[in-house]
């Protein structure tokens, strides 16, 4: 890899990063506001990562992987595929954690009731772990599967 690929992959890693705090704080809270209004936690959820996927599709082939960005079926449906994997992985971690592991209410009983859980409660602590993990996940399937560098017929120039 030269150094100019090395450097296209870091801005490009910087800028999916940067997307993806805006895609977490859209599905956190729209989801956190669903359930805290309807009491639909799963559900919420799942509407709220979709919000944060559209916005992660916009934002990342327009400007993440702009270059490698193919317009074609092949990239949605990669990427609807990708991103429902991650959802996947992301309900079902935050069902172990909430449900099976009980760390939303270890996370209460350890801090008690200060400014910290009432911002972050056992709850929303599942749903960040949930989604830290599902953003690894996401960040390296897009990388690897969706916005592959093209494949070229001619070599490019420098």
């Amino acid at each position: 890899m030269s150094a100019s690929e090395g450097k296209k992959s870091f801005l490009q890693l910087i800028k999916f990063g940067l997307i993806g705090v805006s895609n977490t704080l859209i599905d956190f809270l729209i989801a956190s506001a669903l359930n805290a209004l309807f009491g639909i936690y799963y559900l919420a959820k799942i509407i709220g990562y979709a919000c944060g996927i559209a916005n992660s599709y916009f934002w990342n082939s327009r400007w993440t992987f702009r270059e490698e960005r193919r317009r074609d079926a092949r990239e949605i449906v990669s990427f609807i595929a990708v991103n429902l994997v991650t959802l996947g992985l992301s309900l079902l971690l935050q069902w172990i954690f909430r449900d099976k592991l009980q760390l939303g209410a270890w996370w209460m009983r350890t801090l008690g009731e200060n400014f910290l859980t009432k911002l972050l409660n056992g709850e929303r602590f599942c749903l960040l772990l949930a989604t830290g993990i599902a953003l690894i996940v996401n960040f390296l399937g897009n990388k690897l599967l969706v916005f592959r560098k093209k494949e070229q017929s001619e070599p490019t120039e420098e």
